[in-house]
């Protein structure tokens, strides 16, 4: 089929700036601009800049906030900025929404529409400097990072509501904050004990920066081994009651990626070498309920049913997949998309990159590179099947893709319909705001200098789910809870007080 949707050049950059040379300062335009050049010249050596008839930017994190923050000026239309700067003129633009699952999410779209006969030849390209940009608000440095540059685009905003007004009153917020209550619960259902489950995510941690010290595109290359992985210590402090420094996804990167896209017959016509093509098989997109309204915190329907339906439309088993790239900007989604797979995380490689603690997390791009990795390791080891599992906000939107250099037998548009409307229609969740009991399915606390400093409890009882902040004068119950007892399943105290909800005690 001729009109099958193939991936024929990828790229990738990565800048170690030492904050020294300011004229060496990598910025926003020009590191997106480089891995597009790499994309294209990985693709063929002949000209590919006037084929290009759609482009897909993957948002940047400082246009996801919802301030942004531009120390260094404003750039007024990022893609137009990317595109003039490279002379590519395709005939629609577009700046995705924020969220990790964008990379894959837009190969799939695409693909839909390079099958459909929509468009010929794509982008898809993004990257983030926040490195270089701690670093110079660090050292007071003065940068230029404004661009005029500006044109008709599509911008789908940053549609970054992953939250509610309740979750946001009582307790929830930033992603650590948010995941670190998801990954308690996951514990308890784990039936581990905090230190077990220390030990056990430093195991699946330790593998992923294996994998990055091998990555000359990581930006921190570094094998750390699980011993200092699962321990508090100076350069690997406490944050949250679950993450350690390196237990997350490390922002200060400067990273891009880039992923050109096109069908098989544009491909022959480029005369662009077969051995470069690597096909998307099967795939998937769900988005999920907030946090507060999921039946149950510990798991995942989104994750579950987005790496079954790529399997199922693949014709393929677990069993099958010999490239794993698992999203894993904290280690629940590791450990939830193991349990889909059957595989034990700590002994399964679940990454070709070295994953977002290691190699680094690039915003919302980061499955780009995961993508561009995938895709050079397939085409050295032709036939193999790898997984490409991206998220998005607090496990709210999650895309799934199945790569190989061998062709599908056949290929269609795929129909999620009844996959999103299973996660639509399940039983909604009553939250609760009043003085009551409740048994407790998870809690996160915010560390300063070891010290717990706030945090909240997530709990259930016969009429609903409550999610509590503790008091920050609670100082026996942030200590009591940043101790060794579990406290999941056990029964707490909450009082409703002026329109918030806090956790009074605990009965043990």
């Amino acid at each position: 089929n001729d009109n099958l949707p193939i991936i024929v050049g990828v790229g990738q950059v990565v800048k170690q700036w030492n904050g020294l040379e300011l004229n060496e300062a990598p910025n926003p335009v020009d590191i997106i601009k480089e891995a597009i050049e790499v994309a294209l010249c990985d693709a063929s050596d002949v000209g590919l800049k006037e084929e290009i008839d759609y482009a897909a930017i993957i948002r940047t994190f400082p246009d996801s906030l919802p301030m942004p923050y531009n120390p260094f000026g404003k750039i007024i239309n990022l893609p137009a900025a990317v595109l003039q700067g490279l002379k590519i003129k395709p005939k629609n633009v577009l700046y995705t929404s924020a969220g990790g699952e964008q990379p894959q999410f837009q190969v799939s779209s695409i693909s839909e529409k390079l099958y459909n006969s929509e468009i010929e030849f794509a982008i898809i390209a993004g990257g983030e400097v926040n490195g270089a940009l701690k670093r110079a608000v660090k050292l007071g440095a003065k940068l230029d990072w404004a661009s005029n540059e500006d044109f008709s685009i599509t911008d789908n905003g940053p549609k970054t509501d992953f939250i509610t007004e309740y979750e946001l009153k009582n307790g929830l917020g930033l992603p650590p904050q948010t995941y670190a209550s998801m990954e308690d619960g996951l514990r308890a259902r784990l039936k581990m004990s905090v230190a077990d489950y220390a030990e056990y995510t430093s195991k699946i941690l330790s593998n992923l920066s294996e994998v990055a010290s091998k990555n000359e595109y990581a930006q921190f290359p570094k094998y750390l081994p699980s011993s200092f992985l699962s321990i508090p210590s100076r350069s690997n402090y406490r944050l949250y009651n679950n993450y350690l420094k390196w237990s997350m996804a490390q922002d200060a990167v400067n990273q891009s990626a880039a992923i050109i896209i096109t069908t098989v017959r544009k491909a022959k016509k480029l005369s662009i070498p077969q051995e470069k093509w690597v096909y998307l098989h099967g795939y998937s997109n769900i988005e999920d309920t907030f946090v507060t309204h999921r039946p149950d915190i510990s798991k995942s329907d989104a994750i579950s049913l987005v790496i079954n339906k790529a399997l199922k439309t693949s014709k393929l088993n677990p069993t099958d997949i010999e490239y794993k790239e698992i999203y894993s900007c904290f280690p629940i989604v590791l450990i939830l998309a193991s349990e889909v797979l059957g595989v034990d995380p700590t002994q399964e490689c679940l990454t070709v990159t070295g994953g977002l603690p290691f190699f680094g997390g690039p915003g919302n791009n980061y499955s780009s590179h995961g993508i561009a990795a995938l895709v050079e390791s397939l085409r050295k080891d032709r036939g193999a099947f790898g997984l490409v599992l991206a998220n998005g906000g607090f496990m709210s939107k999650e895309s799934s893709g199945i790569y190989s250099t061998k062709a599908p037998d056949d290929w269609s548009v795929i129909d999620n319909k009844d996959d999103q409307r299973f996660v639509d229609n399940r039983p909604s969740v009553n939250l609760l705001n009043e003085d009551c009991k409740a048994e407790i399915e998870g809690f996160c606390l915010k560390y300063d200098r070891d010290i717990p400093q706030s945090g909240y409890v997530i709990a259930k009882n016969d009429k609903g789910r409550i999610l509590a902040k503790i008091k920050t004068n609670n100082h026996k119950m942030l200590k009591f809870l940043s101790g060794d007892l579990d406290v999941v399943g056990k029964t707490a105290k909450f009082s409703y007080e002026a329109g918030y909800n806090y956790i009074v005690d605990l009965n043990l």
